[in-house]
């Protein structure tokens, strides 16, 4: 809600949808009513890599896992980065791994993606509470300890061999539609502790969410394939108008 309210023409009313099946439900009795003029927007979480589609034309979804991967994605990350990080070591990590912060953030989340993916996948339960703890994650040098993930993540009578088992069977996927934006979003706040910021820099998960949210522009927001979703969803339905035609964020 609070993502979508400055990005939005001032008549439309949003709605908080209390989840992802209860907006695709709610879209299916307005279809069947007969009312137009309302967008059911959803995170894609697993859709997309096991091939479901939304059951609605009035429906749409993030081109990634969720809307924090959307950001996290975009050129907020780097507004985040700007914000929060020592440039310095940025610069010297960046060197170091052969590869941006961006491509190294996914890297660090896809274990924890292929994990929860992997649950829901072959239908068994994790541990998944204070899963990016010090035991999984070095704030030091920002490294992923997956073995210990995957200890502490192992609900019996599922052992962590078998998660690991069970893991390796899943198919290959666009990894930006298997992480989460919690995780990626955790993993970030514990490298702007140490690896890429200062020693004293103990900002919150919400405070990095506020940040991605505010900085990506309206114009960013249209190019991507949820935006061009929507776009396609106004041209179907020429009285209605979702995206401000101008924007202070961009």
């Amino acid at each position: 809600m609070r993502f979508w309210h400055n990005r939005v023409q001032a008549e439309c009313e949003l709605v908080e949808g209390e989840g992802k099946n209860n907006v695709v439900r709610c879209m299916e009795r307005l279809d069947g009513k007969g009312v137009r003029g309302v967008l059911g927007i959803v995170d894609s979480d697993y859709d997309a890599i096991s091939g479901n589609s939304l059951p609605s034309t009035n429906l749409v979804s993030t081109d990634a896992h969720d809307l924090e991967c959307v950001l996290c994605r975009s050129s907020a990350l780097l507004s985040v980065l700007s914000e929060l990080a020592d440039a310095s070591k940025v610069e010297r990590f960046e060197a170091e791994a052969g590869h941006d912060v961006r491509t190294s953030l996914l890297q660090r989340a896809l274990i924890f993606g292929r994990l929860r993916w992997a649950a829901v996948y072959f239908g068994f339960e994790i541990n998944s509470i204070n899963l990016h703890d010090h035991r999984s994650i070095d704030e030091a040098s920002w490294t992923v300890n997956e073995q210990a993930i995957l200890n502490f993540a192992a609900k019996p009578p599922v052992i962590a061999e078998e998660l690991s088992s069970q893991i390796s069977r899943l198919p290959l996927a666009d990894p930006w539609h298997v992480v989460t934006g919690n995780d990626m979003v955790q993993i970030l706040r514990l490298g702007l502790k140490r690896k890429l910021g200062r020693l004293a820099n103990h900002i919150g998960r919400d405070e990095i969410a506020r940040i991605l949210r505010v900085a990506m522009p309206v114009s960013e927001l249209k190019a991507t394939g949820l935006g061009r979703d929507i776009s396609e969803w106004e041209s179907n339905n020429s009285s209605y108008r979702i995206f401000q035609e101008s924007s202070d964020l961009d």
